[in-house]
């Protein structure tokens, strides 16, 4: 008679929590490695692919797959897109919300007072309620790098030119789109970079403060240095370079990595979320822009013919060209001529 070789209840329970535990363990490290500068710079080279996923399944991928790009479970994968996962592919775990809803007896409070309401006998008054009851697990995914078949059904991610991306940063940054196809590549490259510089500022103008949470979980607001900031503000102009094919120089970043100081792992960890949400919210709103610019060509409408930011760095670009690219401290906005 064949053993049954499946889990029991509790056996499933203690692997799950084991695998979960690995992931966070796998998330620890990768922060350890982030404080390494160069381990720093493909990190960000790597998070822009990454979207949809908050800092510690970035890191958690990153650690398991340094190139992994699009990510679904094996079932998605043969449902979705009738891909088949390779044999003997090592699944890439990620930590998932698997929240659930329990009923109980909740105690009835006086919307005057805030207090317990008691009954004639003294006991509490309580009602009937649903309550969420948060829970995590670690669920494994794969990358299409993993499988074979006809990968074709799979959407691809579209990376605009560097003209639709100028077009798109002026979108943004609430200016008329212009025309830069008479320019070279490396006019459009550097003023690429100059543009996205800008777009960054303008983003991080109000974000002074990193959100830290201690031992218990409570967060505090910490303002930021100005090391803090710069490394921020580069962190986030390298990894939206490096994701939109426009070429950059490392060593800004590599710098500013080795000059901060990493050792309050708390605050290192609350910088590296705010990085990372100034990438990926950044890219989001871009490609959202680059998609409404694509669909307004289709529809052929005409660009309004006003005076834009493109016009602006056109006009500049003989000074951008002789700026120095390292020097990391350089007001941007200003030198791209928008202040």
């Amino acid at each position: 008679m064949a053993t049954d070789k499946r889990m029991s209840a509790e056996e499933l329970t203690a692997y799950n929590k084991k695998v979960l535990q690995q992931a966070y363990n796998k998330v620890a490290t990768g922060l350890k490695n982030l404080e390494t500068p160069m381990l720093y710079k493909l990190y960000l080279e790597h998070i822009g692919k990454l979207q949809g996923q908050g800092l510690s399944n970035s890191i958690l991928i990153h650690e398991q797959m340094g190139n992994a790009t699009q990510l679904e479970t094996y079932e998605d994968f043969q449902k979705k897109y009738g891909l088949q996962v390779n044999s003997n592919s090592t699944s890439i775990r990620i930590i998932k919300n698997n929240a659930y809803e329990m009923e109980v007896d909740k105690d009835v409070l006086d919307p005057t007072t805030g207090k317990i309401m008691r009954d004639e006998d003294g006991n509490a008054i309580t009602k009937k309620a649903w309550i969420t009851i948060p829970n995590f697990k670690a669920a494994a995914y794969f990358d299409i790098s993993q499988t074979s078949g006809d990968k074709d059904k799979m959407p691809l991610p579209v990376i605009p030119s560097k003209e639709e991306l100028l077009q798109s940063i002026e979108g943004l940054m609430g200016q008329p789109l212009s025309m830069i196809s008479d320019m070279s590549a490396l006019d459009q490259n550097t003023l690429a970079t100059s543009a996205i510089q800008g777009l960054v500022s303008q983003q991080l103008t109000f974000k002074t403060d990193v959100f830290v949470k201690d031992k218990l979980g409570v967060t505090t607001r910490v303002p930021k240095t100005e090391a803090m900031q710069a490394f921020e503000k580069e962190s986030a102009i390298y990894a939206l370079c490096h994701h939109y094919g426009v070429a950059m120089d490392a060593g800004n970043v590599l710098g500013l990595a080795r000059e901060l100081d990493k050792s309050d792992g708390s605050q290192f960890k609350g910088l590296l979320e705010s990085v990372h949400h100034t990438t990926m919210s950044t890219i989001k709103q871009l490609d959202g822009q680059y998609k409404s610019l694509v669909q307004e060509k289709n529809q052929g409408k005409e660009a309004p013919q006003k005076t834009s930011i493109m016009d602006k760095l056109s006009q500049n670009k003989d000074v951008i060209l002789q700026k120095d690219q390292t020097n990391p401290t350089a007001s941007k906005t200003k030198e791209m001529g928008l202040s």
